[in-house]
């Protein structure tokens, strides 16, 4: 079968936040009429924990087109037999840091010249670029060969342009290309046993005793309030990071668990970037403890954005030193910016495809 395009990216890893971005694509360009074929990284691992993952089995029950693991060059270089076009999704892929372990695959070296390229919200991750001085020429060869550029983040424009001498757009996230009810359905699919109680929500990428305290400091402003506790989605890690803080968690939590929990919280206090996001699309109130270690970048150009700068707690005490952080958002105008900037990123989107 052929498709209309190949989307590469790390759709398959147990970061919540990676699935639902790259299922929100997935399905944006499906409903604009495109086939779409998923397109594993390479050198997959034959590790159980690894290979038979909540993630993958979420990629299986939800996508129409995924290609077989490919571990070589010539794997790859065969695609373009199968695909009209490739997209790089959105994620950290041309953070140098993650790009160097897969070659040069996230700036599509194996598609074809004829082959039309676009990126779609990719991010370097921070705000300057990690890329060595000497490998610069040959990746600006690579940027070059896109048909369409577009980043996450501002900070990816300005590294575009300033460093490499491309012109790109700024996009959002994709899980704002989606409307609620679109999380609504997935959350629907969920069979976890909700809280009858009111409860916050807190959700860890990076568990450290700092945000464990910024949990229990919003708990006791909040009247001692229920807490829920998710860490990320890789469940190897999770006895660990969960050691490592003294933390309780909520065990074997799946992709449509985790929306369910954000969906039906009376609060959320997260470090990661993505659950920010959902609870912005359900409207919640939360508090976002900014991750510098995953990269900083994305929320400070949100916060920009937005104008959500003032939820974000750097400390335990920004909570107690600063009130306002504690009052819901102005929905109202957000849902207008995001409305906004939804329309004019799906027509650029439909500009690259077509």
């Amino acid at each position: 079968m052929k498709y209309d395009i190949g989307l590469f990216g790390l759709w398959n890893q147990c970061n919540y936040g990676s699935i639902i971005t790259y299922y929100a694509l997935n399905k944006t360009l499906e409903n604009m009429g495109k086939s779409v074929l998923m397109i594993d990284r390479p050198n997959v691992s034959v590790n159980f924990e690894e290979s038979h993952t909540h993630a993958r089995k979420f990629a299986v029950d939800n996508y129409k087109g995924i290609a077989v693991p490919m571990n070589s060059n010539v794997d790859f270089h065969r695609l373009n037999q199968l695909c009209d076009m490739f997209m790089i999704g959105s994620d950290q892929l041309w953070n140098y840091s993650v790009s160097k372990n897969f070659g040069r695959m996230f700036y599509l070296d194996f598609v074809a010249d004829y082959k039309r390229k676009i990126s779609y919200a990719t991010s370097f991750g921070h705000e300057i670029d990690f890329a060595p001085e000497n490998q610069r020429t040959l990746l600006q060869s690579y940027f070059k060969r896109f048909d369409k550029i577009s980043v996450r983040e501002d900070n990816g424009v300005n590294i575009l342009r300033d460093i490499y001498g491309i012109n790109a757009e700024e996009v959002i996230d994709p899980v704002f290309l989606c409307d609620r009810k679109f999380y609504e359905d997935m959350a629907n699919k969920s069979k976890i046993n909700i809280p009858k109680e009111k409860y916050i929500l807190s959700c860890l990428i990076d568990p450290t005793e700092d945000k464990k305290v910024s949990i229990e400091t919003l708990s006791n402003i909040s009247n001692e309030m229920k807490t829920v506790n998710i860490l990320d989605g890789f469940y190897w890690l999770s006895d660990k990071n969960a050691e490592k803080i003294g933390i309780e968690r909520e065990k074997g939590v799946e992709t449509a668990d985790w929306i369910n929990y954000i969906r039906n919280a009376e609060m959320i206090i997260t470090d990661s970037y993505h659950t920010m996001c959902l609870a912005i699309i359900f409207k919640k109130n939360f508090i976002a403890l900014p991750n510098k270690f995953r990269g900083y970048s994305r929320f400070d150009s949100i916060g920009r954005l937005l104008e959500i700068g003032y939820k974000f707690a750097y400390a335990p005490e920004d909570m107690l030193k600063n009130p306002e952080m504690l009052n819901a958002p102005d929905y109202n105008k957000i849902s207008a910016k995001i409305s906004s900037e939804q329309k004019r990123c799906l027509e650029w989107l439909k500009k690259a495809v077509n």
